[in-house]
Parts: structure tokens; sequence; C-alpha cells
């Protein structure tokens, strides 16, 4: 264990959940005090080095309507990316303790918020004057430089002389101490989301102080779009679709056969703008509406066809643009592994999750406690002292319009159900990383028909689990993690539909609360525009927006 006075001083807080995948959004109002988030000092930078860039599938977007419409497609897609996530990247620091490269998994090299601090802070002090008070964007060239200071920025601190450094180096003597050189942060930024979020200051800093775009966005109508919803309904049922967001001028028309349709406006328990039997329904626009259908008497089946014309609205106004393709994020949960502190274990089974789901739809505390040691669970030592376990962690990757949502957590059994599919490429890296289960959503709605995925013949017990868990072909999709998504309502998540509120200061309590304007625990569409491209983290959580205003408005008064 490296001894204290050879650490750099770090400040432990508490990273209490809420709702919608964790603490990225609003106030607490659930803590666990064995979940932490540490900053990442500028000394494990050093022996850390840059960041590695995420290796991400070039390919991917094209196959974008196949990894909606397949369970098995998505999932292979999934796994692969989390082997390019978990793959080890040798360390920049030779360790005199200890023999051969070490190496963290490539995403514990990932920039936390205070790289993105001193990153920023160095970049915009070294800026001409001229361009900090025009709030001009920032050259490609001194974002570059700053990244490659970044590691060595502890060279220009009074308070680590070459001895105190060399005797930090010479106290990583084991497997913990060397995972903890990556940290405990909450939050983890590949090299391209990272810079994108820095490159985006003045749109952040804007958006920050209330230019924030509402839901719907009206702009110049595209393409007209037809939708072809499936039906499946039994005797007096009613099904809803939507939002379809339409554009000035143009109309909205929906057709159902012989059921009963309304068009309803502003949410699914909104105005009725349209409602007949047999005939289609036809609104027009501005606006998003909502679509019901409903059998009179007998059960109907047959699809809804809905053809409108969508406005072009912006996707980033809170940014500079999207994130790049190569953009990828994580958001760990760390849990005290001493003093007695145990990990709640969570069954995922198909019996466990439908009786889940059909009450409040919460995970609770767990169904039983582990004490998973590091051979089973990734674990580390950190600067404090303190050791602490993944017990969960939240990847999404920008290789698709909507991103790629991937969440993995661990279980004692981990060959069950979402972990039944593993691939021999996970189980090679060794240690731990067999001992976590996954479930990966890619849109809104579920576009596989079939609720098993496929898996019935090889994997019947991941079959059985993703049915449970199965809307329907064009129901809200499903992914959830027992260990990030905290309250109730939260177990039937989907990770992209809380997400798509990223900016607009809205809180988890709301969107799994309000059931008329976030549908289905928040996991429908509701939004025509994403502020920042699906990120919590500039305006909750990390707070990065506030971050780069405070920088900016300190040289403001400076100058």
């Amino acid at each position: 264990m490296r001894p204290l006075a050879a650490v750099a001083t770090a400040v432990l807080a508490l990273a209490g959940g809420v709702g919608c995948a964790g603490d990225d959004g609003g106030p607490v109002d659930r803590c666990e005090a064995t979940t932490a988030a540490q900053a990442l000092t500028a000394a494990e930078r050093k022996v850390v080095g840059e960041a590695s860039p995420y290796p991400a599938d070039p390919l991917l977007r094209a196959r974008q309507d196949e990894l909606i419409g397949s369970q098995r497609a998505r999932r292979e897609a999934a796994w692969a990316a989390v082997a390019r996530v978990l793959e080890p990247v040798a360390l920049a620091e030779d360790l005199p303790a200890r023999d051969g490269p070490e190496t963290l998994p490539r995403w514990h090299t990932w920039y936390a918020k205070d790289d993105l601090h001193r990153v920023f802070q160095k970049v915009w002090r070294g800026l001409p004057q001229d361009l900090r008070l025009a709030r001009a964007p920032i050259p490609g060239d001194a974002l570059d430089a700053g990244f490659a200071w970044n590691p060595h920025a502890v060279e220009e601190l009074d308070t680590w002389p070459a001895e105190r450094w060399q005797g930090y180096v010479d106290s990583l003597d084991d497997e913990l101490d060397v995972a903890g050189t990556g940290g405990i942060a909450r939050v983890g930024y590949d090299p391209a989301a990272a810079r994108h979020v820095l490159a985006s200051y003045a749109q952040e800093i804007a958006c920050f102080a209330g230019d924030i775009p509402e839901p719907f966005v009206d702009g110049a109508p595209t393409s007209p779009t037809t939708a072809r919803e499936p039906l499946a309904l039994g005797a007096c049922e009613e099904q809803s679709f939507g939002p379809y967001f339409v554009a000035t001028g143009e109309r909205l028309t929906a057709t159902a056969g012989t059921t009963r349709l309304e068009v309803r406006r502003d949410g699914i328990g909104g105005e009725v703008a349209c409602e007949t039997i047999g005939e289609p329904c036809a609104v027009d626009g501005p606006g998003a509406l909502w679509v019901r259908v409903a059998s009179i008497g007998d059960p109907v089946g047959g699809e809804l066809v809905v053809t409108h014309t969508a406005p072009d609205a912006p996707w980033a106004a809170c940014l500079d643009g999207r994130f790049p393709a190569d953009a990828a994020i994580v958001k760990a949960d760390w849990r005290r592994a001493e003093l007695g502190f145990q990990v709640p274990v969570h069954d995922t089974s198909a019996a466990a999750l439908a009786a889940r789901l059909a009450g409040d739809a919460a995970w609770g505390e767990g169904e039983s406690t582990a004490d998973p040691g590091p051979e089973t669970i990734y674990t580390v030592r950190a600067t404090s002292g303190n050791v602490y376990r993944l017990s969960g962690m939240h990847l999404m990757t920008r290789e698709l319009d909507h991103w790629l949502w991937i969440t993995l957590w661990w279980s004692p059994e981990p060959d069950g159900d979402f972990g039944a599919d593993r691939p021999a490429a996970i189980d090679a890296l060794g240690g731990p990383w067999g001992s976590y289960k996954m479930c990966a959503v890619a849109a809104f709605h579920e576009g596989d028909p079939d609720p098993g995925g496929g898996y019935q013949d090889d994997h019947p017990e991941l079959a059985a689990a993703l049915a449970a868990t199965h809307a329907g072909e064009g129901g809200p999709s499903w992914c959830s993690n027992p260990y990030l998504e905290l309250g109730h309502g939260n177990a039937a998540t989907n990770c992209v539909g809380c997400h798509q509120h990223g900016g607009t200061q809205l809180g988890s309590e709301a969107i799994l609360s309000e059931a008329t304007t976030f549908p289905e625990h928040g996991r429908v569409q509701v939004r025509n525009n994403f502020p920042v491209d699906y990120l919590w983290s500039t305006d909750r959580g990390d707070q990065v927006a506030a971050m780069l205003r405070d920088e900016v408005e300190y040289w403001d008064d400076v100058e």
C-alpha cells in the first residue's frame, strides 16, 4: 500500500444517486454511503499519461437499422465495444517496484472533470486577450497542446519536488495501487469527447445561462416520412405511438383500418386534435403529435401508418455541433470495499425482472449481499488509501446517431441471463471482467419483433430475461443497471430516454414521475432536439458548464 505521505491530497465526495442513470441529474435525493468519486490528481495523470482514444467501429453506423431490429446483433456489437473499452493500455511511467509494463483498461485512462479543468485553465490563460473577450473558438492546436501538457502538469507544482515524485512512484507496488492510478471518477470522457466539450465552451456557457431550446423546435421541413407501427391489441385495448414531429405548413396523416384513432397535441394526455373511426386522421403542424389506436370490441392486428414531414431542428444547440463518431463516455459506480461494506446482489432473471417491472420498477437494496475480491470484481486503491470496487458502469459511444448505450453490472453468478452470451474475447482479458453482465439499446424503441432476441435455442435463460423486459415491437426499449439506476421507476429505464434531456436542467424526479409528459418511465422520445447531444454532465453532476463559466468570468474580471 502506498504511504499517505507520498500521495497528493484528495477530496472524497459522496456521489449519491438519483434516478435516470445515477447522479448526473439534479439534487441528490438518495445517498449511498458506500459509493464515491475522487479526483484524478495531476500526479496520477503523469503516471497514466494521455488518455487512450476509443477505437470506434467506422462501419457500425451503416448497421444502425440492423442493430435496432435485432437484439442479438445489438448485443454482439455491444460486447465488441466492451472488449475495445476494456483492452489493456500501458501506463506512461515505469514503476520500479513492479515488473513489466503495467496497464489499465482503456476506459480507466480517460479524462475526468479535473483533467478538463486543468486543460481548459491552461489553454484559456494562454489565448490572446482579444480571443478570450470575443468568446472565439479555441484553435485546435491550442487544445492539442493543452492535452499534451496535462500529464506534465504535476511537474510545475512546487509541492511535488523530485524526491516526492520518486517516493510516490516507488509506492505503487501492487495491483490495487496500479489500478488506483486511474482514479475513481464518476464520469470519464475519451479524448474525442473531452476535446469536444472544451471546444464547445461558448455554447455551453450560453445555455447554462438559460438559452436552452424548447422540447420542440420548428424549422425548414425535411422530406416526408412514413412510419409503420405494428398493431397487436386485444378487445377494448388501446396503444399510443409517437411523438411525431411536424413542421409548420405540414400535415400528419394516420391510418389504421377500422379501429378508432386519436391524434393529440402536447403529450399522450393532451388536447385531442382529431378523432375518427375507420377513417384516416389528419392534423396540421407545427408541433409534436401523438397517435392513439383503440380496438372497438374485437382484437386488432395489422399496422398503423403515419405519414408526416418533420422540421430540420438543431441537434446540439448547446455544443459546437454533435459529438464526433469516435466519442465515448463512461459513468462508473464505485463502492467501498473495506470496513465491512458489502456489494448488493441483484437478481436479473426473467422471473425477478417480471415481478420488479410489474411493481414500482425499483431495483431496491438487492436480494442479498456479497464480499467479492479483486479476482472477481474490478478493485482499486485510491490515493486516499481507501479501496473501492466497480459495481457497475455505463458506456455510451457515438458510433450511432442516438449513441450506442451499454451498461455492465457485477454479479456473483455472471454466466446467467444477461451474461450468458459473453464472448470469449471478454473472458480472455482475465481477472474480474468475466463477472459482469450487460444490456444495450440503440434507439428509443425496440425494433426486434422476437421478445427473446433469437436466443431461445443457445441461451434460453437470456431469451427469457430479454422477453421479460420486451415491450413489443415499436414499444420502448429497455436497459437498466441495478447499481447506477436508483429510485422508483428506474428499473424500467433505457438510458437514451432520460439522457435526451441532457442540458435542459430537468431533474430525474420529473422524468420518472410525470407519466403524461414523460411516458413509460421517461423511455419515450419527447424532444426533436438534444441540447448537449445526450450528455448530462454539462449542467448536472460534473457541472462542466459552470466550471467553464467560472474560469471565463474570472478572466473577464481580471481584464
